[in-house]
């Protein structure tokens, strides 16, 4: 008995030191948080975050939020290592300073424990400013999929006997030719089974971290590019792409693998984010800075593309508040069932892109799983994202040119308008047809292939910014009247995304609305009233992409209110950034232009043009719906418009290269939206954005 005490005294005293401290911790989220960490003397110890910031207005405060991991490391925004190891090693003589290696202007700063990592992490935070020095954390993530009841073991996603316009279409595409290959797919989470007899053959190892194992990413590489006619299971949409695995972790961990092999790896597949509980989330400059770079510099300078399951927190929670899945730089992809109704899981958003099928109306998503195994159960927008991922290599194998942002376009053009009786379908200024459930539709497997063999890349990325706006003005309590302020943008940019970035002192960000509207009176609602009693809007970044095509100039409205009693706030200031192409993809990039005088109902109107091939045929073309991408084969020409009409007949240009039409405009049609462009063998005119007066 004596021995079995000395030896368990040890132990005992262990237990005895090893109680969890609290500790502020600047952690590269929204300001200091508090965690309760297990063993800060450790080089890693789990935590749980202390909510007190997050007090309801009856003083009830949150549950400790666990699954957090603290790490020894802390990540600096900076490039200058000497300045950085002088201060460093003056504040701790044990700290080890070295640049991150695969993201540019960052810096780490080793140290031997948990504690010593925190103490320098707030010291440093004071130097280089909020934002820029943090400890690298690794926070909880939760797999975005659901339980479901089981479903046919037939790929209905793919080939949907029962209603055949609620699949990806994927039948059609494969038929011209497009399965994926010369694409690699990167499943970027924790682990796939990659000996799986489905997914063996199609595993790119060189492209590959050591992910370990998890049902999940099996099921997940499985819907993107399980082999084909290998008499095993079903197949993935892309099922002649390779396929990847990536491991996301800290905020370190997860930005190193966004960049990771991005000139083997096309297209990463994120199907996690954080809690799908309807707060505010925030993420590091490590991973937005290498979300960045990995777009700016993968595949050869085409970007590496980036899907991410949009979340499954249904009407609560919203895809704005996930900074992984609405940051412009990523792909959302939300989910419809096989009724093609929304999946009631899907989460609403202005930065939602587009939908793709899962689970949430009658059945699950038939895929592999882990044990060499198959389920037919798979759901959630976890299965979206991959499924959104498979479509992308099958557009690159149509087009490997593409950058990232004209693979956006690809998908928003070519999207298909599901559940047409949805009440939530509009027009933005583009004629694009956008959806808070849906963004700008379902993927479709055939159109997106089609289109982008003959896509135009657009324009290097233009962008403007508003600089801060200072607004420092109360917010009235519970008055949904709030506050206005207008921004004139004078740049010509069409639109892609449109950020707006927000400070709000305010203890309960719950009772916050925020809005935003642009000069074609397009509304992107980007926060709506929920139970979110976190503090504060602290450099927030709300990203929508309803104002698709649409040009910037003009005046923007950012509205903001309180709409719940009980808790007061001020909003401080605010930045519009707009970000978008020039619009020569859509032809004028030449001297051949279209003019047009105003169109007012009931009379005529006279289109001309100039600089045209002298002699030869042009014609006028119009449409109601917007741009978009129409060929003309026998001119050799491709049209900048969606469904265009042609407007009278062909004329021939006289010897300068000039010619008009004069045609009747009809005299109901006052407040029509109208878009118009000429075109001739191998040319196309400008576009002329009207609307009849």
């Amino acid at each position: 008995m004596l021995l079995s005490l000395l030896l368990l005294s040890p132990l005992l005293a262990q237990q005895a030191v090893s109680e969890p401290e609290a500790f502020q911790v600047h952690a590269g989220g929204g300001g200091l948080e508090t965690f309760l960490v297990a063993h800060p003397d450790a080089a890693t110890s789990a935590a749980s975050r202390l909510n007190l910031d997050r007090a309801a207005k009856d003083g009830v405060v949150p549950a400790p939020t666990g699954g957090f991991e603290l790490t020894s490391t802390v990540l600096v925004e900076t490039a200058e290592l000497g300045d950085l190891a002088a201060l460093a090693t003056s504040i701790d003589a044990a700290a080890v300073v070295a640049p991150l290696g695969f993201l540019d202007g960052f810096s780490t700063v080793g140290l031997g424990s948990v504690r010593a990592a925190i103490a320098m992490s707030n010291a440093l935070e004071e130097v280089y400013g909020s934002g820029q020095a943090y400890l690298d954390v690794d926070r909880p993530k939760h797999l975005r999929v659901l339980p479901s009841d089981p479903g046919f073991g037939n790929q209905w996603h793919l080939h949907n006997t029962s209603l055949p316009i609620a699949d990806i279409n994927a039948e059609p595409a494969w038929t011209n030719g497009f399965t994926g290959t010369g694409a690699t797919v990167g499943i970027l989470e924790w682990g796939v089974e990659h000996t799986h007899q489905d997914l063996s053959a199609n595993y790119n190892a060189t492209a590959s971290q050591n992910a370990g194992t998890s049902s999940h990413g099996t099921s997940c590489a499985g819907v993107a590019a399980a082999d084909d006619n290998n008499g095993r299971g079903g197949v993935g949409l892309a099922y002649d792409a390779q396929w990847s695995e990536q491991l996301a972790g800290s905020s370190s961990q997860t930005a190193s693998a966004f960049q990771f092999r991005n000139d083997l790896n096309d297209v990463k597949s994120n199907s996690w984010g954080p809690a799908d509980d309807g707060r505010l989330h925030y993420f590091s400059s490590t991973e937005l800075n290498a979300l960045a770079s990995s777009c700016a510099n993968g595949r050869g300078g085409l970007g590496e593309v980036f899907t991410w399951a949009a979340g499954n927190g249904g009407t609560g929670d919203r895809v704005e508040y996930d900074p992984y899945a609405s940051s412009r730089y990523t792909i959302a992809v939300g989910a419809i069932g096989d009724q093609d109704k929304r999946s009631s899981y899907n989460e609403l958003g202005s930065s939602m892109t587009v939908v793709c099928q899962s689970s949430g109306n009658n059945r699950g998503i038939y895929t592999t799983t882990s044990g060499n195994g198959y389920t037919s159960g798979f759901g959630g927008t976890s299965s979206a994202s991959p499924l959104g991922a498979g479509a992308v290599a099958l557009v690159l194998d149509a087009n490997p040119s593409l950058t990232w942002r004209d693979v956006q376009h690809v998908l928003i053009h070519s999207a298909r308008k599901c559940d047409p009786t949805n009440n939530q379908w509009e027009l933005n200024g583009a004629g694009h047809d956008i959806n808070y459930n849906f963004g700008f539709g379902a993927v479709e497997a055939n159109d997106a292939t089609q289109l982008a063999q003959g896509w135009t890349n657009v324009s290097a990325e233009q962008s403007w910014s508003s600089g801060v706006v200072s607004v420092n003005q109360a917010l009235p309590d519970n008055n949904p009247v709030g506050i206005d302020r207008m921004v004139n943008v004078p740049a010509g940019i069409y639109c892609e995304a449109v950020e707006l970035v927000v400070n709000i002192s305010h203890n309960n960000v719950g009772d916050i609305r925020v809005e935003l509207s642009s000069p074609d009176g397009t509304l992107s609602a980007l926060t709506k009233v929920r139970s979110d009693s976190q503090n504060n809007f602290t450099n927030y970044i709300l990203t929508s992409l309803r104002h698709w095509d649409e040009l910037a100039s003009g005046d923007w409205k950012v509205h903001v209110s309180d709409r719940q009693a009980g808790t007061t706030g001020t909003w401080t200031n605010f930045e519009l950034r707009v970000f978008g192409n020039d619009g020569s993809h859509l032809g004028g990039g030449g001297s051949f232009t279209l003019s047009s005088t105003t169109l007012t109902a009931g009379t005529s109107a006279t289109m001309s043009v100039a600089n045209g091939a002298a002699g030869a045929a042009a014609y006028l073309a119009y449409s109601l719906q917007g741009l978009g991408s129409f060929p003309v084969p026998q001119l050799g020409v491709t049209l900048g418009l969606s469904n265009p009409v042609q407007g009278g007949s062909g004329i021939v240009l006289n010897g300068s290269g000039a010619g008009s039409w004069t045609l009747p405009v009809p005299a109901g049609a006052a407040g029509v939206h109208v878009w118009m462009q000429s075109c001739q063998s191998g040319l196309v005119s400008n576009i002329i954005d009207s609307v009849v007066q």
